[in-house]
């Protein structure tokens, strides 16, 4: 019988690499064996941080001194609920190759001066905010132009908007092809999703997130496609999907790869354009 000491070194650490990469659980049990496999896979049980409450937290609560030595791993954030600003600020100016980032809170303008410069450094592809007014009327072409947005391609916004005003700065954004709004369809609602529309030039998909009950957390609930509320079903867009889902889980798997609501939604939209 052959055993793990039998085989090659590098074969064994190519294993345990692919045993960590299928889950983080998995990852969390083999990064107590021993600091050598601590160390060989800490890129990927580091990869993903969340903050969001004390049974969902990974890879523990906030630890200011092991965020700060170990923050160049981190690629996805997720920060919800109410926590200190202050922690945030040290999260995004410690993790400077964050790919993908969610900031689920109620955010006041002092807050978003706060955040303002840490942002604008980081390079993320993709972006989920409980605020909108980021995008509002003083965010202009040139901002567009910063690191922070330059490669931005999905954007979700995950609170109502308010009018088109409100967030007309994303036809700004030069790489933005996958936008989510909130749901509800009422009248500002119903233009918001028009201007959306016509105006992002380069937007291939545009999901209206339709809230479960349990609007951030629904554990075992998967995306599933929806009818388009009434008042926009006159529109015959083919990039609009109306989709139900629950934003923490879908945005956990998307992390992973998986099949969130923006696989869903293409998959969807792919469905449509071979019909016509």
């Amino acid at each position: 019988m052959i055993t793990a000491t039998d085989l090659p070194f590098e074969l064994v650490q190519e294993i345990l690499v692919i045993s960590a990469q299928t889950s983080l659980k998995q990852a969390a049990i083999l990064a107590r064996v021993s600091h050598h496999i601590y160390d060989l896979i800490k890129p990927i049980l580091l990869c993903t941080c969340v903050y969001w409450d004390e049974d969902r937290s990974w890879p523990g609560e906030f630890d200011s001194k092991r965020i700060q030595s170990n923050g160049k791993y981190v690629r996805n954030l997720l920060w919800g609920n109410d926590r200190s600003n202050w922690n945030l600020l040290t999260i995004l100016e410690s993790c400077p190759n964050l790919t993908n980032i969610a900031i689920w809170l109620d955010a006041s303008d002092n807050d978003l001066l706060l955040f303002q410069e840490p942002l604008s450094r980081l390079r993320p592809y993709r972006l989920s905010i409980d605020f909108s007014d980021l995008f509002g009327g003083l965010f202009q072409a040139n901002h567009a132009q910063l690191p922070m947005f330059v490669h931005l391609t999905h954007l979700e916004m995950a609170s109502k908007c308010g009018d088109w005003e409100s967030i007309e700065g994303i036809t700004y954004l030069p790489s933005l092809t996958h936008l989510s709004l909130p749901g509800e369809a009422d009248l500002t609602a119903t233009s918001v999703i028009r201007d959306a529309l016509e105006r992002c030039k380069y937007l291939s998909i545009l999901v209206l997130f339709v809230s479960l009950e349990a609007k951030w957390i629904s554990l075992g609930e998967v995306a599933m496609e929806e009818p388009l509320p009434s008042e926009i079903q006159d529109l015959s867009d083919p990039r609009l999907v109306a989709i139900r889902c629950a934003y923490l889980r879908e945005w956990e798997v998307g992390c992973s790869g998986g099949r969130d609501m923006w696989t869903l939604a293409e998959e969807i939209i792919e469905k449509r354009t071979q019909k016509l």
